[in-house]
């Protein structure tokens, strides 16, 4: 193979891309404070049409490989958990420290138990966060929202207390929401962020259709690498 030759002003080349990037062909780009602004029209729904998409959610999200329960009541609540804590085996679990979570009372669910349940950060120094949260048995978040028409979760990292380590590195993942969170389609979600954040978008934003699944090049697929390899939903009515 023959070997190329540069040929022009190096500098010169370098110079026109700074310049192209800085301006459009008509000059100078105008700015744009929110770039989402009149994209999406959010669509109003009952309480009845809400616990239609739950059904659809359930639906879905059972399809691609999760588990989910609807959950009427604090006891249910109760039931659900010690049944997933059951069913894994978990030991040590860990949560976000969420408000949401805070009103529902996990500690004391756990109480009954044999399993561990503690609140995030588990260590002080952030260099030593990753391999406790890697050696959790489980994860519980509080959904900002889930889209029924595809089955999935949508986990902002709001805040230091809500990191994507709990949603991805435990074996086992345990979201919380309620149906008013339920919406037909990404669209939804776009309007919700937008609303919420406006052009100050966290960090991160998680979204979460059932188990992890990885294909390598030979398209052998292999379950939990990059996330969870059990996932449970449960979806507390309004």
């Amino acid at each position: 193979m023959g070997l190329g030759v540069v040929t022009g002003d190096r500098n010169a080349f370098f110079a026109g891309l700074r310049k192209n990037m800085q301006n459009s062909p008509e000059g100078k780009s105008k700015r744009i404070d929110n770039p989402m602004e009149g994209l999406f029209v959010q669509r109003q729904t009952t309480m009845d049409g809400r616990r239609a998409l739950r059904e659809q959610f359930i639906k879905e999200w059972t399809m691609l490989g999760g588990k989910a329960f609807s959950i009427k009541d604090g006891n249910e609540l109760g039931q659900a958990i010690k049944q997933i804590i059951q069913e894994r085996q978990l030991v040590k679990v860990m949560r976000w420290d969420d408000p949401e979570l805070e009103n529902l009372k996990l500690e004391e669910i756990f109480s009954d138990t044999k399993a561990h349940l503690l609140r995030w950060p588990l260590e002080k120094k952030y260099s030593d966060w990753i391999g406790k949260a890697a050696a959790m048995d489980a994860g519980i978040v509080w959904a900002d929202s889930a889209i029924a028409e595809t089955g999935t979760i949508v986990l902002p990292s709001s805040s230091a207390g809500k990191p994507a380590s709990v949603c991805v590195l435990p074996l086992t993942l345990i979201a919380i929401f309620t149906t008013a969170q339920l919406v037909d389609g990404l669209a939804d979600v776009m309007q919700m962020l937008k609303e919420r954040y406006g052009t100050e978008l966290p960090t991160t934003t998680t979204f979460i259709s059932g188990p992890s699944r990885t294909t390598d090049i030979e398209m052998v697929l292999t379950i939990g690498v990059h996330g969870s390899r059990y996932v449970y939903a449960l979806i507390l009515d309004e």
